[in-house]
């Protein structure tokens, strides 16, 4: 994996050259073609098991890798534009939350 600081360097490049406006405008480009893509998956994997499905289900799953790439490059550069340090205690704070949930959950589901 690449240096963070190459990624904040070429952040920072992409955000000079093309503005924060316009790179936000990126992001929610690419987190659409990714739900299109989640879309695709889920459909595909509702029907009949076929050799031609199968084929059409493994390039979506390329796919879905790709965009997700792209998301999570896009979802960076915001974090880097409005703080990474107070995006990651959110994230922090909203994970031991999750985690709380899932374990009430699966305890309550216990009995």
């Amino acid at each position: 994996m690449l240096d963070k600081e190459y990624y904040h360097e070429v952040f920072d490049k992409l955000a000079n050259t093309w503005g924060k406006e316009n790179q936000m405008r990126m992001c929610i480009e690419e987190m659409s073609e990714l739900t299109k893509e989640l879309c695709k998956y889920m459909r595909h994997k509702t029907g009949e098991q076929t050799p031609e499905l199968d084929a059409e289900i493994e390039e979506i799953k390329k796919n879905i890798i790709e965009e997700t790439a792209d998301v999570l490059i896009c979802a960076s550069q915001v974090k880097r534009f409005f703080g990474d340090k107070a995006v990651e205690e959110v994230m922090d704070y909203k994970i031991k939350r999750v985690d709380k949930r899932v374990n009430d959950f699966i305890e309550k589901n216990k009995k």
